[in-house]
């Protein structure tokens, strides 16, 4: 037994998009090399002078040799990425690969002080990306992952002692994560929009709300609970559900992404995953920001800000604070 209190592992294996992306890759590479021994010399005119040639003929022997070399470049795409997995364990991740000679890297969870991750517009179609985990002295990338914010997430929360056990690749000790009570990386607001004192929609906390997920945004990412009052008592979201068009879990979701996308931005949405808790038939919504690769504010109708986590609050910096601040903060990362 482990000292987060399970002993179980997640083995994480590349989306077979990287096995198209390679034999792609080896096929051109071979034609080229193919075209240019071409150039080089005729081997037809070679093979015409071997005792072979007068049994089969040149192009027969042309087309075995390629199916031999296809046949073969399949097979060692295919293990070569079977043979590869990220296994995933509460302390730390290990790398194995390698089809004969095997070769294995530890990553230890404890030594990590950044996770993020990364989808282009392809891996943004087919779902899948590279997951970036720093520690002082050197970078571990985990490319080709499939649904590279779960497993951010997931080892974000093994980092933090957050996961009780790896259930379908992602499970965390949410109780536990309540009662524990605010701090730097973890906030509580009892709702999204409506004010319980004014009985009423309040579009105030829902600035409030983005405050804090763009105060997470830049600094080292966190956690916020909506749904959720400051002693880390479930009141659930009736209010917030009833205010809004379509009054249920799907119209709050959409609602989010809506006010997200106005006050933050959609490119950051890749960051912020956003999880339904049912604690005592209540509702309250889990939302976990990753760290950002640059800098986001907080646009209103009269101004952007630019918010970072100080401590158990969100802090906003002048200009000159903010310059300073994502200098040292993301230097080398928005070159």
């Amino acid at each position: 037994m482990d000292r987060f209190g399970f002993n179980n592992s997640l083995v994480v294996k590349k989306s077979p998009v990287v096995i198209v992306k390679t034999f792609i890759v080896l096929q051109l590479t071979a034609v080229a090399v193919f075209f240019l021994a071409s150039i080089v010399a005729d081997y037809g005119e070679i093979y015409e002078h071997l005792p072979l040639s007068s049994s089969l003929s040149f192009y027969i022997v042309e087309a075995i040799g390629l199916f031999i070399l296809e046949t073969g470049l399949v097979f060692y795409i295919f293990f070569q990425w079977y043979k590869e997995s990220f296994d995933i364990k509460p302390d730390k991740i290990v790398h194995s690969q390698g089809i004969v000679f095997r070769k294995k890297t530890v990553i230890p969870l404890k030594s990590l002080h950044s996770v993020d991750y990364r989808q282009g517009p392809l891996g943004r179609l087919t779902k899948y990306g590279s997951i970036n985990l720093k520690n002082n002295n050197s970078k571990f990338v985990m490319d080709h992952i499939p649904e590279p914010q779960k497993y951010a997430e997931l080892i974000v929360q093994l980092k933090d002692g957050l996961a009780t056990s790896i259930d379908n690749g992602l499970a965390d000790k949410f109780e536990g994560m309540l009662a524990g009570g605010e701090h730097e990386r973890l906030e509580f607001k009892t709702s999204l929009r409506w004010d319980m004192k004014q009985n009423k929609v309040n579009k105030n906390l829902e600035k409030a709300v983005m405050k804090t997920i763009t105060g997470f945004l830049n600094s080292m990412g966190g956690r916020l609970v909506i749904g959720v009052d400051d002693s880390g008592r479930v009141v659930g979201l009736e209010n917030d559900y009833n205010s809004l068009p379509k009054p249920n879990a799907d119209g709050f979701q959409n609602h989010f992404t809506n006010i997200f996308h106005s006050m933050i931005g959609p490119e950051f949405r890749q960051f912020v995953d956003l999880s339904l808790k049912k604690i005592d038939g209540k509702d309250c919504y889990l939302v976990s920001v990753l760290p950002a690769d640059k800098p986001a504010y907080l646009r209103t109708e009269e101004n952007e800000d630019f918010f970072i986590r100080t401590g158990n609050g969100t802090t906003s910096l002048k200009l000159s604070e903010a310059a300073s601040y994502i200098d040292s903060h993301w230097r080398g990362k928005l070159l």
